[in-house]
């Protein structure tokens, strides 16, 4: 805050940079301390993914703790690369899967082998910004080739839940429409702070979704998956703060406290307030 106790711009700025800055070493603000266990599900397994049509395919070959990838075919056939992956199985057959494709390039991917679709929030930092691009198609040999080519958009709005990262971490968000959504800091680095988002979201199931946008004031690009009916998310933070790159992975606890989506009816709902 300002001397005068004033919240402006400049305050709001020190404010997120304390935030990123919490996702880069220790603080007393771990937004992983709540996230879902690791998963070695994909350890063994090779994923080739067909993106929009066979026009460009991806495959990507995981081991325990590192994922190689290639181009297939496409205008840049034959690239490739390896790195570190994290990966968590947030719902039955549906995983979430976050690396550095390049020391630029963020990759956030959901992979639901059930379905066979597949959805890559792809980050790359340009000039001092982030550009966020989505790329939707289907992993090959999984699910049903007669089902959608890629997961649908969605919209979240009129939903409302507490994200707990840990015991002093947490944030609302307010999905106003299907455009924006308000981000609210309840306890932690943030507290008090509060912006409102363009946001893009994609159905994987019933109580599960790709939730992703880019922040307005900082250069940060905040990708979810959330698992409504297990009352948990995984996210993948991709920034830059006072010109460090910042990549990880943080989740937590979920808690509804407002939905008007019918396919959630029996999600248990947290009571903030009642009214008369």
């Amino acid at each position: 805050m300002t001397e005068q106790g004033i919240h402006n711009r400049q305050s709001f700025e020190a404010q997120g940079a304390d935030f990123l800055k919490a996702n880069i070493g220790e603080t007393a603000f771990d937004y992983a301390a709540n996230r879902p266990p690791h998963s070695y599900g994909l350890s063994g397994r090779t994923l080739t993914i067909a993106l929009g049509t066979k026009a460009v395919q991806i495959r990507h070959e995981f081991s325990e703790t590192e994922v190689t990838w290639e181009m297939l075919d496409g205008p840049e056939k034959g690239d490739h690369g390896t790195a570190a992956y994290e990966a968590f199985e947030l719902a039955p057959g549906i995983f979430f899967v976050s690396f550095l494709a390049r020391d630029t390039e963020s990759v956030g991917m959901t992979a639901d082998l059930g379905s066979g679709m597949a959805t890559v929030i792809l980050g790359k930092i340009t000039d001092g910004d982030i550009v966020s691009e989505v790329l939707g198609g289907r992993i090959e040999g999984a699910g049903d080739a007669r089902t959608a080519l890629h997961h649908p958009p969605f919209s979240l709005g009129g939903t409302r839940f507490l994200n707990e990262y840990a015991d002093n971490v947490a944030y609302e968000h307010i999905y106003l429409t299907d455009v924006y959504e308000t981000w609210l800091g309840v306890r932690g680095p943030q507290a008090g702070q509060a912006d409102t988002e363009e946001y893009h979201s994609f159905k994987v199931a019933d109580g599960v979704y790709i939730v992703y946008w880019n922040e307005k004031v900082l250069t940060a690009q905040m990708t979810f998956l959330f698992n409504f009916l297990d009352g948990e998310c995984v996210g993948q933070v991709f920034a830059i703060v006072e010109g460090e790159r910042v990549h990880s992975t943080i989740g937590a606890h979920t808690r509804v406290i407002h939905t008007k989506l019918s396919e959630l009816p029996n999600v248990v709902r947290l009571d903030v307030y009642s009214g008369d």
